[in-house]
């Protein structure tokens, strides 16, 4: 059987159609026709023999083999990008908009990011930090360019790499949960994925809370739990000496893992994007 050659223009428009969610939009982008769009998506359907894509009024959805194809499309883009950028003259200074969540592995993600920025000097990088969903808001509205973020596993339209962590219940070495008839929780303001994770798990185990402090910092909560204000979500690389693990065995309902996602607007992404992915993913490894 001859190999079949997955041509990177159509693999470019798909990616792209993915990305702004919209035939008209991706048009625009790529600087063709809509009817041109919706044939090079057709031509690779053709290619691969599966539908790619569903479209229920002007809603776009992938299929199930539309994701898998995603999957390797974004790692075949990079790699066509990357050979390119080698012989590209920057016009401009390009700029890189990276945002992080503010309750998992900051402070090392922004580490490697700052190695990114030493060896690509010519990139002008904006770091935001914020709660997940406010970062995939920003990221599809066109406010960021690459995002770390929880997720529920089920968002694909920018997910470039993902993988899962199992969040930890934990306080100061010397909390006593059978002191307080409410259980106190340290949290992040609402909207947070551990803050819900907690409140869910407690509710469904019929266990009373109540918030003792909340705080949009890793820092504040990290420091409200080792004084013993009280219970908090974390994970392990976020977990302080100072601070005891507590499960099931001390009356605490179990927690369902976590998603951890590397969302990009690929479409927009150079070199120095890449080594910014390719940065923040060994960080990751190392954490999940």
């Amino acid at each position: 059987m001859p190999i079949v050659n997955l041509s990177t223009e159509l693999l470019r428009t798909f990616v792209t159609v993915i990305e702004v969610a919209s035939f008209t939009r991706a048009a625009e982008i790529l600087g063709r026709t809509q009817p041109a769009i919706s044939l090079q998506i057709k031509r690779l359907e053709e290619t691969v023999g599966y539908d790619l894509l569903e479209r229920q009024g002007k809603v776009i959805s992938l299929t199930e083999r539309g994701e898998d194809l995603a999957v390797h499309a974004r790692q075949i883009l990079r790699l066509n990008d990357l050979a390119m950028a080698r012989f590209e003259k920057q016009e401009r200074s390009p700029k890189l908009r990276v945002g992080l969540p503010v309750d998992y592995a900051v402070n090392t993600l922004q580490s490697c990011l700052t190695e990114v920025v030493r060896k690509y000097s010519e990139i002008q990088i904006e770091i935001r930090c914020d709660l997940s969903k406010h970062l995939l808001s920003a990221l599809r509205s066109d406010e960021i360019d690459i995002a770390v973020a929880l997720f529920d596993g089920d968002d694909q339209q920018f997910l470039f790499r993902n993988w899962k962590e199992q969040p930890i219940w934990v306080g100061a070495e010397d909390f006593d949960i059978k002191a307080h008839r409410e259980i106190p929780l340290v949290v992040h303001p609402y909207g947070c994925v551990y803050r819900d994770r907690m409140a869910t798990a407690l509710k469904l185990a019929g266990q009373n809370w109540r918030i003792a402090y909340s705080s949009p910092g890793i820092g504040g909560v990290q420091r409200a739990v080792h004084d013993g204000l009280g219970l908090s979500c974390l994970t392990t690389s976020t977990v302080l000496k100072g601070m005891r693990r507590f499960s099931e065995k001390d009356g605490l309902p179990a927690l369902t893992p976590l998603h951890i996602g590397l969302f990009a607007r690929q479409t927009q992404l150079g070199a120095g994007g890449y080594a910014a992915i390719d940065a923040i993913v060994q960080v990751l490894e190392q954490h999940s």
